[in-house]
């Protein structure tokens, strides 16, 4: 289910993971929405980057209990909470410890994934070398800040 209001400026998304069992909601509009290449979020992915949409923690509210594994950033040292459902094994958020009132939101896990452009990509060292840079999007080497 979504709605959007650009000129009222509210968005409500839902996302599921594969099986269901792991469900959520929020009622905000994404600060942005980011692919990152880093060595990390492929492995996470079991792709060649995940599109990250960063969404208020406090906006975001979750049905069923994700499972979590800390990772240490590969290529930052910085420690990261991977919430997946443990049933299916579909990754749904990150939590980053030095933002901690954000969640990351795993894009392909939303019911409606329209109007979700990434703005930036980050990691771009790590991007696969069959990828093509878009003009269109913020590019840095490593993380943004």
């Amino acid at each position: 289910m979504s709605s959007s209001d650009p000129a009222a400026g509210f968005t409500a998304r839902s996302g599921h993971c594969l099986c269901g069992s792991i469900s959520y909601r929020f009622d905000a509009r994404p600060e942005i929405v980011v692919l990152c290449h880093c060595d990390d979020c492929q492995r996470h992915s079991g792709s060649a980057f995940s599109v990250n949409v960063l969404v208020a923690r406090d906006a975001v509210d979750i049905k069923g209990t994700p499972k979590t594994v800390q990772t240490i950033g590969s290529e930052n040292g910085h420690p990261r909470d991977r919430l997946f459902c443990g049933d299916c094994g579909t990754p749904i958020f990150t939590i980053l410890h030095e933002r901690p009132d954000i969640v990351i939101v795993k894009a392909g896990t939303l019911d409606d994934r329209t109007g979700l452009a990434p703005s930036a990509e980050v990691w771009c060292r790590r991007a696969q070398d069959w990828l093509e840079p878009s003009p269109s999007r913020a590019r840095f080497d490593g993380d943004a800040a």
